[in-house]
């Protein structure tokens, strides 16, 4: 079947050529293949916004690798020995952390093993305390026992304004907290009597 358009004929049938010399006809298929893009993996040294963080593989087109991430310096190629480098730097924070962790259990333990941190406060009618007790008080007694400083924003502890007993805690690390008591206690005052 072929239609006419303006003086040419289009056929709707697949092209076919017809050798000259032999009767039989060859179909000739043509495909259309779709350019591929070249890519690269490549290690991120640098966190980037929208493509990832430091250490990251990633594959990317070989023109933004060669025209803008190399020369800002935000990646390197991922070869054998870059991957090697990576590998063992995070294998060192991983144990880093652990150690830490590790520390923070057993400064816990010792908190539960002392137990009780005295802090001496001038007391008037019924018990009640000048002020009251502070963070500050506290991590400095535990200070003066242990001889570890720790920070004052780590503390939890009650509204204290009269003697007593009361339970605090310490975060020493995200994943370990500490637990002590406090005891406050009247502080003695020496009295000279006049001759």
């Amino acid at each position: 079947s072929t239609t006419m358009l303006r003086g040419t004929s289009l056929r709707s049938t697949p092209f076919t050529a017809k050798a000259s010399s032999a009767s039989r006809a060859r179909t000739v298929d043509v495909l259309a293949y779709k350019k591929v893009q070249k890519r690269t993996k490549v290690i991120l040294t640098r966190d980037y916004e929208g493509l990832g963080q430091e250490g990251e593989v990633k594959a990317v087109p070989t023109g933004y690798w060669r025209n803008f991430l190399k020369a800002s310096g935000v990646a390197k190629i991922a070869d054998a020995s870059v991957l090697e480098a990576i590998r063992q730097k995070k294998e060192a924070e991983l144990r880093a952390k652990m150690e830490e962790k590790a520390q923070a259990k057993a400064f816990a333990q010792a908190l539960a093993t002392i137990g009780k941190f005295a802090i001496k406060k001038k007391v008037g009618d019924k018990d009640q305390i000048f002020g009251s007790v502070s963070v500050k008080d506290v991590a400095e007694a535990i200070y003066q026992q242990t001889g570890k400083q720790l920070e004052e924003s780590d503390f939890t502890i009650p509204d204290i304004k009269s003697v007593g007993t009361y339970e605090c805690t310490v975060k020493l690390h995200p994943e370990v907290t500490g637990t002590f008591s406090v005891i406050i206690q009247k502080e003695k005052t020496l009295t000279v009597k006049k001759k």
